[in-house]
C-alpha cells in the first residue's frame, strides 16, 4: 500500500460541549454566529491535540491525514470576481481557520505525512448562493466558483496534496444551519463527469489528486454507483489521469459486517482507495471494543489482489450520529480505536500477519510497568478486544442474513435493521425484513444468547484482575459492562419481535400470542437499562423511545398490532430481493392502496395497519417534496413505519423525492 490515511476530526471535539453529528469535523462547536465568528480558544485547544494525535498515528504507520473542509477554508480573495463581502463570516471564518489548519498541515508535512481536504459536492453558503444564482449542475458561474476554490485551496496551502469529493450524502442533516449547505445536484452520469471534467484540470495543473468517493446513498441515476459495476464503469471509464483516484467503501453498502465485498473494488479506470473504519459507528462508536482484526485483514488481502489499490483510507473518528464522552477519551479517541487504528496500520503491511499476537504486545505495552500484576489484566484486555469480533457479530448483528434475498432495490441489507446508531427502531417494517432475511431463527437467538454468557465471563475476569486507580483499566471495565448492557438489550428485543415476526409472516396467531408473553421480561430489561445509564454523558443508555412505543402498543393492542404485522411481513416479502423502482414502486403502491381498501371495508374503525399501507402507497406516487416532508414523519411516527432516526440524520429524507 502506497498511502495509509486517516481522518483526524476526533481532537477538534470538545467533549463538555454537546455533540452528536460525526459525519466531519466539529464545526458546529467551533463556529460563532458574531464576531470574531470563530471560537478561537477552542480551535487552538483542537490544533494542539490534533498535533499530539498526528504524531501518534505517525508513528503507527499512517502516511496521511483526511481534514474537513473545503467549505470552511476558502475565502474566495483570489477570485476574479467578488464571491464574498469583506465582512462575510463565512469568509472571516475561512481565513481564521486557514491561519490555524496552517500550522497543522506544516506540522504533518514535517513528519512527512501527507494533507488532503474533504469537500461534499455540491456546497454553498449564502453568498456563493448570491453570486451562482440557482443551484444547477449546468451552471457556469458555480462551475467557475468550484474551480476558484480549489485554485485558492492549492495556493495557500501548499502542503494540501489533493481533494476527496463526495456527492452522495449532502444537505439535511449535514447541513450546518444556513450558513454552510450542502445540495445534491450530480444525480446522473453526464453530471458526475461533467463535476470530474471541471475539477480535475485544476488537480493536474496542481500537480495534486482529485480523490473521488463513490458513496452515493442510493439518490438519482447514480445512486447505485457504490455497488453497481455497470454504473462505476459509465462513470469512471475514460479516465486516466494520475491525479484521480476512486475513494470507495470495502462493502456494497454502508461499514457494516456480514457483507459480501463491494463489486466494484478492482474494476478498471482509475486506481482506487479503501475506505475502512477503525472506531465502528454502528458498533456503538468506540465506547466498547469492537475488533477489526479477521475483517479488515480479508478486505486488506482482497484489496491487495485487486491490482487497482494504492491506498487505504482508515476512519477514527468519523461517521454516526450520536455516541458519549467515552469515544473521545482525552485525545480525541478512545483506546479502542486507537488499538484498532494501530492494528490497521499493521494489516495493511502485512493482512496476513499475526494480529493476535500484535493486540498482545500493543495491550501489555500500555498496561503492563516492570511486569508488575498488570500483566494479567493485560491478557484479559487483549483476549477482550481479540473476542469482540464475535461477540458482536453475534451478540450487536445476530449473525448473517441469508445471501438470497437480503437487499432491497440493490441495496445491501445488514442485520443491523434492527437499531441505528444507539437507537434500537420500533419500525415494523425493518423487523419484518429481518424475520423475512435471517437463515434460522434458532440459531440466531443462541448465538446471541451465548455472546451474552461470553461477555458475562469477560466482565468478572477483568473486574478480578483489574489494578486499582489506574485510569485506563476502569476504562476498559467500564466498557466492558456497557457492552454486556446494551447487548442484553438487544437480545431481549430480539426474543420478543423476532419470534413475533416469524409468526406474522406464518400466518401463526398462537406464535405472535407466546412471543408477546415475553413482553415483560423485555421492557423490565430496558427499564433497567435506562436505569443504570440514563444519566451518563460518557456511557449513554441506548436511546429507546421509539421501540419502548412499539412495545406499548403491542401491548395495549395486539390485535391491531397483529394485522399490522401481518401486512408489514407481505410487503417485505415483496421488497426483499426486488429491484423495485419507478413503475413496480407505484404498482406495490396501489396494491397497498387495495389492501387498506378492504381493510377498511372490514373494519369500521380505521387503524394502524390501514393507515401503514394508506402512507406506503403515497410514498410510492410522485408526490411532492413538501407534501413528504409534512406528512411522512408524522404518519411513520405515529404507525411505526420507518426508523425515526431517518429523519434526523443523513440527507434531507425529501432529496430521495423526484
Amino acid at each position: 500500500m502506497i498511502r495509509l490515511l486517516t481522518d483526524i476530526a476526533g481532537p477538534f471535539y470538545d467533549p463538555r460541549r454537546p455533540f452528536r453529528n460525526w459525519s466531519t469535523l466539529p464545526f458546529y462547536q467551533l463556529d460563532l454566529p458574531q464576531p470574531p465568528y470563530v471560537d478561537r480558544p477552542l480551535l487552538e485547544g483542537g490544533v494542539a491535540r490534533a498535533e499530539a494525535y498526528l504524531a501518534q498515528v505517525a508513528a503507527q504507520g499512517y502516511t496521511g491525514v483526511v481534514i474537513d473542509n473545503l467549505a470552511h477554508l476558502v475565502s474566495f480573495d483570489t477570485a476574479p470576481e467578488r464571491v464574498y463581502a469583506a465582512d462575510d463570516p463565512c469568509r472571516l471564518r475561512a481565513l481564521a481557520y486557514g491561519a490555524a489548519f496552517t500550522r497543522l498541515f506544516r506540522a504533518a508535512a514535517a513528519q512527512g505525512m501527507a494533507v488532503f481536504v474533504t469537500s461534499d459536492m455540491q456546497w454553498a453558503t449564502p453568498g456563493l448562493r448570491r453570486y451562482v444564482g440557482r443551484l444547477h449542475p449546468g451552471n457556469r458561474r458555480l462551475a467557475a466558483a468550484n474551480c476558484w476554490a480549489l485554485e485558492e485551496l492549492f495556493a495557500r496551502f501548499p502542503e494540501v496534496g489533493g481533494v476527496f469529493v463526495r456527492v452522495g450524502e449532502a444537505g439535511g442533516a449535514h447541513n450546518q444551519g444556513r450558513c454552510y449547505t450542502g445540495h445534491l445536484l450530480y444525480r446522473t452520469v453526464a453530471d458526475l463527469r461533467c463535476l470530474i471534467d471541471t475539477l480535475l484540470p485544476v488537480c493536474e495543473r496542481h500537480d495534486r489528486l482529485l480523490v473521488v468517493r463513490s458513496w452515493s446513498l442510493g439518490i438519482g441515476d447514480v445512486g447505485d454507483l457504490h455497488w453497481s459495476r455497470e454504473r462505476y464503469r459509465a462513470v469512471f471509464s475514460g479516465y486516466r489521469s494520475p491525479h484521480m483516484l476512486v475513494s470507495l467503501k470495502y462493502g456494497p453498502s454502508d461499514f457494516f459486517r456480514h457483507l459480501a465485498p463491494n463489486p466494484t473494488l478492482g474494476l478498471p479506470g482509475p486506481a482506487q482507495i479503501v475506505e475502512l473504519q477503525n472506531r465502528r459507528e454502528y458498533e456503538l462508536f468506540g465506547m466498547v471494543p469492537s475488533g477489526i482484526a479477521a475483517l479488515h485483514g480479508r478486505v486488506l488481502t482482497r484489496a491487495c489482489h485487486a491490482g487497482q489499490t494504492v491506498g487505504v483510507w482508515a476512519w477514527n473518528s468519523l461517521g454516526g450520529w450520536g455516541g458519549g464522552q467515552a469515544a473521545l477519551g482525552d485525545a480525541g479517541w478512545s483506546l479502542w480505536t486507537e488499538l484498532s487504528s494501530a492494528l490497521t496500520a499493521f494489516l495493511a503491511g502485512d493482512p496476513a500477519g499475526d494480529a493476535a499476537a500484535f493486540v498482545r504486545t500493543w495491550c501489555a505495552a500500555r498496561f503492563v510497568a516492570d511486569g508488575a500484576p498488570e500483566r494479567g489484566f493485560a491478557e484479559a484486555v487483549a483476549a477482550f478486544y481479540l473476542d469482540s469480533e464475535q461477540l458482536i457479530e453475534d451478540g450487536w448483528y445476530a449473525g448473517p442474513l441469508r445471501a438470497e434475498p437480503s437487499s432491497i432495490a440493490g441495496i445491501a441489507l445488514p442485520t443491523l435493521l434492527w437499531v441505528w446508531w444507539l437507537r434500537p427502531t420500533g419500525a415494523a417494517l425493518m423487523w419484518a425484513c429481518l424475520a423475512a432475511a435471517l437463515p434460522n431463527l434458532t440459531v440466531c437467538l443462541a448465538r446471541s444468547s451465548a455472546a451474552l454468557a461470553r461477555l458475562d465471563l469477560h466482565v468478572a475476569r477483568l473486574a478480578a484482575l483489574a489494578p486499582r486507580e489506574q485510569a485506563a483499566a476502569e476504562f476498559v471495565l467500564e466498557s466492558a459492562r456497557y457492552m454486556r448492557a446494551c447487548i442484553a438489550v438487544a437480545v431481549a428485543l430480539r426474543e420478543v419481535l423476532l419470534p413475533a415476526f416469524v409468526a406474522a409472516q406464518q400466518g401463526d396467531r398462537a406464535g405472535w400470542q407466546a412471543a408477546l408473553a415475553h413482553l415483560p421480561a423485555t421492557l423490565a430489561t430496558l427499564t433497567a437499562h435506562r436505569l443504570a445509564w440514563g444519566e451518563r454523558g460518557d456511557f449513554p443508555a441506548l436511546e429507546l423511545d421509539e421501540v419502548l412505543a412499539y412495545l406499548g402498543w403491542l401491548q395495549r393492542s395486539p390485535g391491531r398490532a397483529w394485522t399490522h404485522a401481518r401486512l408489514m411481513a407481505l410487503l417485505a416479502r415483496r421488497l426483499l430481493g426486488s429491484s423495485a423502482t419507478g413503475r413496480q414502486l407505484r404498482a406495490l403502491g396501489a396494491s397497498a392502496t387495495l389492501l387498506a381498501a378492504l381493510g377498511a371495508w372490514q373494519s369500521a374503525r380505521s387503524h394502524p395497519a390501514l393507515a401503514a399501507l394508506l402512507a406506503i402507497g403515497l410514498l410510492a406516487l410522485p408526490l411532492r417534496r413538501p407534501a413528504l416532508r409534512v406528512v411522512l414523519p408524522w404518519l411513520s411516527q405515529r404507525f411505526f413505519l420507518l426508523p425515526s432516526i431517518f429523519f434526523e440524520t443523513g440527507p434531507a429524507f425529501t432529496e430521495w423525492a423526484p
